[in-house]
This record gives structure tokens, C-alpha cells and sequence, in this order.
């Protein structure tokens, strides 16, 4: 039996009852009816991405913490540097948690080595940040691209970097950074003589601010140094905060105003670079040798990245270094001995001996993260799920060397061999300043050491509320320093 065929009538009364349904409904919602309806859609959004890897077949051992914040707090408690070493007893090789909102698993480096590495240089690999890490850096800084050998244009852009960043142009500004170290020295005498003692870690955070500017921007002008250095500063305290942007009422809101202002100073800058001296900033004006020239984007980002890095790293490991040459001063004499000028950086030195095994002994950066589009499959140790990020950790690495502190260890063979890992390892993303850091670690300790009395009068450390990733010297590392006899300095002055 054929059915009838729907006349135009009973269509258009079908459609009348469908619209009147449907105006019902709506009359039945009220605005807290569809706001809760949207933050339970939202938080079963924010569940999934954190607890849908769950379902992940043979994945590593599995901690995700508490719904959304993970061990966010923990961290915040105990800082991430400590979380490998304190919060899984015994330590998995690998483990997926969930930190700073974000799910990751955290290998050991020798897991890495053995399964990841070559991967990693073949370029299989992207780089991966905390959401405002990258929001601070931008998209296109040379942090954020993906490199490795099918990755050209990151090379490329490392490569124009390494132009001013290289030994040889670091070593060229020796005469200036030791003005630099001398003033900051010679501020810590007068603040002691003023008031007892005086807090290394800001003061040391702004030698390292003054020294990358130098070979990043060029000399600046004094108002203009601040300015820039403020705005790096603003920066550093949004890295690990939640992404919102409450302008001037959060730290998120903060850095990310100071990152547009820091841009408006450089991109003024790249107009008109200075050129009678090598710097970062001129090297990016430039076109490359195959005519291709980079965004203003990623000139941008990356020197904005550049500023932030050379204050947050070199800015730490001054005051460790400091800390371990009034523990250890048996090594002051031998370091007070050698000239304040400079063949090679990597020269064997009790100098270059003693920064490596502080550097060693309390490295300043302990991880970098990374992220694959297929999964990655670590063995025994279980298999990473797609875009799960990898935070790859290197501290213990370097600690389980020894308990002692030992210089002499740092041998030219062990220099070659592990000395790039307290700087990323060997990897597409390893520290571009390397040189330089090196160079200003060392020129730091011989100047003290040859010229000044120093003693640090409390050596503990603590979590900042705000520096989430390393303890920090408490109360910013109080110190005395006073100038040696005029004499005393003399002696030493034929190499200077």
C-alpha cells in the first residue's frame, strides 16, 4: 500500500508546531539555567584534556593529581626543580603528571639519550612551553620553532644569532664587560660600608641584565637600560602564571604589557640598529647570505627571548657561583692568579674548572620540554601518547656525578663531553649565549676573587611565591664585600 505523499498544508503545520516547540523551550531557559549549562560544558572539556590520556594503553607510570590544577600547587609549594627527586619515591624514569594546568611526562635524561635523542635531532620534535611561557615568548621566537636537520629555517636563524654570539665576538667586548662587574662590585662595597651587608641576587640579576643587553641591543642609554630591564623583569614573574590577562591586576596581565612595550623598544631599535659594533639586534637587520630576511615577528620574539633568558639564567648562576667560591676558598688564590684576558673561553682554567662544577652542582636549568605528533615509545618505560609533552630532566644527571664538589673533575675530555648539558645538551635548542655566559661567569669570579674581600653571610634557600621553577636565595643572599688593599690588587695586575 503506497503511502500519501505529504501535502503542502501538513508541511507547513508540521514546521508551526516545530517553531512553537522550540519558542517553548526557549521561554523555559533562563540565563543561570544556560550559564550553568555552559560551565559544566566547560569543565567536562577541562576534565577530558586532563584525565582523557587515561585511556591510554601502556603509557608510563600515571600521577595526574587533583581535577584541573594537577600538581600545580605542589610545585608551587616545593617548586618544580624539586618535584622528579621528591614526589615519586623511587623516581619512575619517566612519569605523566599534570603541572602548571598541563598534562606532561617527565623523562629522565638517560631514557632520553638512549630512545629520544636522535629523533630529537632528526627534528621529529617541536618545542613545547607552559601556555604562558609561550604567550610571554611568542609564537615566533627561536624557542617556539621547531628545529632539528628538516627544520632549515630555524638553523638558519640560530646561525645568525651565533654571528654575534659566537667566541669571537664575545671575547671582543671583554674591556666592557669588565667595567660592567667592576661597577657592580664596587656598588655592593659602598652598600656594605653603608649598611653592613648588601642582597646579592637583584644586584647580580642586573649585571646579567646589563651584560646581554650589551651584546643583544648595544650599549643604551642609561634611562632606556632600565626600561628594558623593568620590562624583562615583568616578564620573568608571568612565565608560570594561569593565562589571563587582567592587564596591570595580574602578573599574566603585567608581563604581557611589558612584552608589547619591549617590542616597541626594538622594533624603534630595528630601524636604526647600531652597526659600528657587533650585536644580536644589527645581525637580524640584515638579510641572509641567500637573500631571505626574517619577520619582524621573529626578530621580535626572539630578542625579547634573548633578554628574558640571558637575566633569568645568568642571573641565577652568579649568586650560586658566588656562594661557592666563599665555600670553597681554596680555589680563590688559584683563580685570583689567572689574567683578566682571554685567548679562549673554554680554555683550560681553575677558572672554567670551578664555573663548570657550580654550574653543576646547582644548575639553573634543569629541563626542556618537547612534544611529537605520533607516539613515542620508550621501552619498558611505557609509551607517550600524541602531543603529550615531554619534559626531558637533566639535573639529575649532573648531581649524581658526585656529592662532592670537585673542579678538578671538569677535565678538557669531560668539557667536550658533558659540559653542554648544564646548557640544554646537545640538541637543535641548546643555549644560543652559551659563550657568553661562560665568558661573564668566568671574568665575574676572576675580578672578585683578585680584587675584592666577599662573604656571604646567610646561604639558605627558599620558594618564591612568584619563581615557581628554583628555589631562591633567601632574602635575596646577604653578602659583605670590600675592596683588597691597593697593594694586595697590584700584585696581580699584570694580567689584567
Amino acid at each position: 500500500m503506497a503511502l500519501a505523499a505529504p501535502t503542502t498544508m501538513s508541511l507547513k503545520q508540521d514546521l508551526k508546531s516545530l517553531a512553537e516547540g522550540a519558542t517553548g523551550l526557549l521561554d523555559q531557559i533562563t540565563w543561570k539555567g544556560l550559564l550553568l549549562f555552559s560551565s559544566g560544558g566547560l569543565l567536562c572539556k577541562l576534565l577530558w584534556k586532563q584525565y582523557g590520556i587515561l585511556c591510554c594503553r601502556n603509557r608510563p607510570y600515571t600521577a595526574l593529581g587533583w581535577p584541573i590544577y594537577g600538581y600545580t600547587a605542589w610545585v608551587n609549594r616545593h617548586t618544580m626543580e624539586r618535584m622528579p627527586d621528591s614526589f615519586v619515591t623511587p623516581r619512575p624514569a619517566a612519569l605523566l603528571t599534570n603541572i602548571c594546568y598541563t598534562n606532561v611526562a617527565m623523562i629522565d635524561y638517560s631514557v632520553y639519550m638512549e630512545k629520544l635523542h636522535q629523533r630529537h635531532v632528526d627534528g621529529d620534535f617541536k618545542p613545547e612551553f607552559t601556555p604562558s611561557f609561550r604567550g610571554c615568548l611568542g609564537e615566533e621566537s627561536i624557542m617556539c620553532q621547531p628545529g632539528g636537520k628538516v627544520h632549515t629555517h630555524h638553523k638558519k636563524l640560530r646561525n645568525k644569532l651565533l654571528s654575534s654570539l659566537a667566541p669571537k665576538p664575545c671575547l671582543s667586548v671583554v674591556p666592557e664587560l669588565t667595567a660592567e662587574i667592576r661597577a657592580t662590585l664596587d656598588h655592593l662595597v659602598e652598600e656594605t660600608a653603608k649598611n653592613g651587608s648588601v642582597a646579592f641576587q637583584p644586584v647580580g640579576g642586573h649585571l646579567a641584565a646589563k651584560i646581554s643587553q650589551l651584546q643583544i641591543l648595544s650599549a643604551l642609554e642609561p634611562e632606556l637600560q632600565k626600561e628594558v630591564e623593568h620590562h624583562t623583569q615583568v616578564m620573568i614573574l608571568g612565565l608560570f602564571e594561569p593565562v589571563v590577562d587582567l592587564g596591570r591586576f595580574n602578573n599574566y596581565g603585567r608581563a604581557m604589557a611589558s612584552k608589547k612595550a619591549l617590542q616597541e623598544i626594538v622594533k624603534t631599535m630595528l630601524k636604526n640598529p647600531v652597526t659600528d659594533k657587533r650585536n644580536v639586534l644589527a645581525d637580524l637587520a640584515k638579510s641572509n647570505e641567500d637573500g631571505e630576511a626574517f619577520t619582524e615577528e621573529e626578530s621580535l620574539d626572539t630578542i625579547v627571548t634573548l633578554l628574558v633568558a640571558g637575566k633569568l639564567t645568568t642571573g641565577d648562576a652568579l649568586p650560586n657561583l658566588f656562594v661557592h667560591l666563599c665555600e670553597h676558598r681554596e680555589w680563590v688564590e688559584k683563580i685570583a692568579q689567572e689574567p683578566l684576558d682571554f685567548k679562549s673561553i673554554e680554555c683550560e682554567s681553575a677558572t672554567l674548572k670551578f664555573v663548570m662544577e657550580s654550574l653543576r652542582a646547582d644548575p639553573v636549568v634543569t629541563t626542556y620540554r618537547r612534544s611529537c605528533a605520533e607516539p613515542v615509545d620508550l621501552g619498558e618505560h611505557g609509551v607517550i601518547p600524541a602531543n603529550c609533552q615531554m619534559a626531558i630532566q637533566f639535573r639529575s644527571e649532573l648531581l649524581e656525578m658526585d656529592d662532592k664538589f670537585d673542579p678538578l673533575r671538569w677535565t678538557p675530555e669531560q668539557v667536550l663531553g658533558v659540559g653542554w648539558l648544564p646548557f640544554g645538551g646537545h640538541q637543535p635548542h641548546s643555549c644560543v649565549g652559551r659563550n657568553l655566559a661562560l665568558l661573564e661567569l668566568q671574568l665575574f669570579a676572576r675580578i672578585l676573587c683578585r680584587e675584592y674581600n666577599f662573604e656571604a653571610l646567610e646561604t639558605e634557600k627558599a620558594v618564591h611565591p612568584q619563581k615557581n621553577f628554583s628555589p631562591v636565595w633567601k632574602d635575596g643572599l646577604p653578602v659583605k664585600v670590600t675592596k683588597k688593599s691597593t697593594e694586595h690588587s697590584l700584585s696581580r695586575l699584570g694580567g689584567a
